[in-house]
């Protein structure tokens, strides 16, 4: 999946041009995905039909990621009118039982991208090139 490294840039960038045409990938990506899941799933809850299965649990920290975004900018990344196959898969796979116990609390991922952009940001503000 491509749009997961365009999520990191467009993090990162301060260029607001750079930062849209990533979104614009990660939107483009999750459609993909929502794509994928529609027809891996056959209609089932998960990718791997009735029971979390391998995809699932390889998405894991995507959708926490994603969650954290959505939480720490405001943005709608998850968009039930865009991926509402997948925004209801992501809602019944972070609501079980076993996985709450798995995946760290968005408030914490949260705070932790926070931290992890302005230290990207300031690391590439004092990288200088030299031809």
């Amino acid at each position: 999946m491509q749009w997961f490294p365009a999520l990191k840039a467009a993090a990162i960038t301060k260029s607001e041009e750079a930062k849209e045409k990533g979104m614009k990938e990660v939107e483009e990506g999750l459609l993909q995905l929502e794509e994928a899941f529609v027809s891996i799933s056959k209609g089932k809850p998960f990718f791997g039909g009735e029971a979390i299965g391998f995809m699932d649990i390889c998405l894991r920290s995507f959708v926490g990621i994603l969650k954290a975004r959505e939480k720490l900018k405001g943005e709608k990344l998850l968009d039930e009118t865009k991926v509402p196959s997948l925004c209801k898969w992501a809602d019944r796979f972070l609501s079980d039982d076993t996985v709450k116990n798995m995946v760290p609390e968005i408030d914490k991922v949260a705070e932790f991208l926070g931290e992890l952009e302005v230290r990207a940001q300031s690391a590439v503000s004092r990288t200088f090139f030299f031809f």
